[in-house]
């Protein structure tokens, strides 16, 4: 279990958290383990979901490019929670388990188009050393998007990157709250949880 403890999601009366809970069971990315840890502070699960809705989900940015940034840091960081995760609305807009795979060598990919790899070039320099953020990264970078797509990706960017570190110290684990919802999971992940359940 977790080096904080979950919140029952069955013990809930405030009906905004229960909210955000629900939408963890419904969609996943944001999966429940994460969000039952957040809602022991209400006004911080309350922030991190809206921040999450606007700037990720919703934005001035294509939502494929931010969720192949949020994957790339994950498997970078080695945060296997967060990148056994699958955002439902880059699913509906076509991203693939191909797009995925290619985040970490982004450079040598075939599937991956110029604007996608100018955006995992700047989520490395974010994520391990700003000064490979440049003069090419940054020519790169406003030949692709407007500074407001570059306000939203390098904020979100942060966001989920500072998440993910703080998740990875808590060990949260996919199936701590039960796998009756797999939604938002990669499809091998899901498919290990629903085998280890039906194993039981």
């Amino acid at each position: 279990m977790a080096r904080i403890s979950y919140i029952n999601p069955a013990t809930i009366t405030d009906p905004t958290v229960a909210h955000y809970l629900d939408e963890a069971r419904t969609y996943g990315t944001p999966r429940l383990e994460s969000q039952a840890i957040r809602a022991h502070v209400p006004a911080v699960l309350e922030t991190f979901s809206a921040a999450w809705q606007r700037t990720f989900r919703e934005g001035v940015l294509d939502h494929s490019i931010k969720e192949l940034a949020r994957v790339f840091i994950a498997k970078s960081l080695d945060c296997g929670y967060c990148a056994g995760q699958r955002s439902h609305v880059a699913a509906a807009g076509g991203l693939t388990e191909r797009e995925y795979d290619d985040v970490l060598e982004f450079r040598k990919s075939t599937v991956l188009d110029d604007r996608s790899k100018a955006a995992l070039r700047w989520a490395e320099a974010i994520a391990w050393d700003p000064q490979l953020a440049d003069d090419d990264v940054w020519a790169e970078l406003h030949a692709h998007f407007t500074e407001p797509e570059l306000v939203e990706l390098g904020f979100f960017i942060g966001l989920t990157m500072g998440q993910q570190r703080f998740l990875k110290t808590l060990d949260v684990k996919h199936g701590d709250l039960g796998t009756d919802s797999l939604a938002g999971l990669e499809p091998k992940v899901a498919a290990r949880l629903a085998g280890a359940a039906a194993g039981r």
